[in-house]
């Protein structure tokens, strides 16, 4: 995957290019299944002989004291969808803003890094996962990926002499 290119997570591995075409999913287009993913991934490296279910309605007529517990997965996997869904419009709204950021930073002649607006991140996401009860790792991963991203979107933005064209994924 190229650095100006986030699309290729869409394409199956046979299917990946360089380019930006089709990154539409499709029933020709369709996403990287999660087996492959996780055989592809440095995580699996890290489990041993990682084993997969399938939980579904057939795993519940199969033995009707399991059918109790596939009800409970199936009820909270919704809300899990929902929660993952509610996290990438956040996310589209967040990357919006910060395009507006790196907009105004290329204007004005800014470099794309604000290492004391990165500190204060540092400890702010830190007390809010303290205080919502996350590990503050996974907050640290959160934000490392959206400072990484959104530097490098300052960057497109500046080496664009401040069009934010550069970023539109759907053009």
């Amino acid at each position: 995957m190229s650095d100006t290119d986030s699309s290729d997570w869409l394409r199956p591995a046979e299917n990946q290019t360089d380019t930006n075409s089709d990154d539409v999913i499709s029933a020709a287009n369709p996403p990287i299944s999660a087996a492959a993913i996780a055989q592809a991934s440095s995580v699996s490296d890290e489990i041993e002989a990682e084993k997969s279910s399938t939980i579904d309605d057939e795993a519940a007529a199969k033995n009707p004291e399991v059918a109790d517990v596939v009800k409970r997965i199936e009820a909270l996997r919704q809300t899990i969808d929902n929660i993952d869904g509610a996290v990438i419009h956040l996310l589209a709204e967040r990357f919006k803003a910060t395009a507006a950021v790196g907009v105004l930073k290329a204007g004005a002649g800014f470099a794309p890094a604000d290492y004391k607006r990165e500190d204060y991140q540092i400890a702010r996401l830190q007390r809010i996962a303290i205080d919502a009860g996350l590990d503050t790792n996974i907050a640290e991963m959160y934000r490392e990926f959206v400072v990484t991203e959104s530097k490098k979107r300052h960057k497109r933005i500046a080496d664009a002499g401040g069009d934010p064209g550069v970023l539109d994924v759907f053009a």
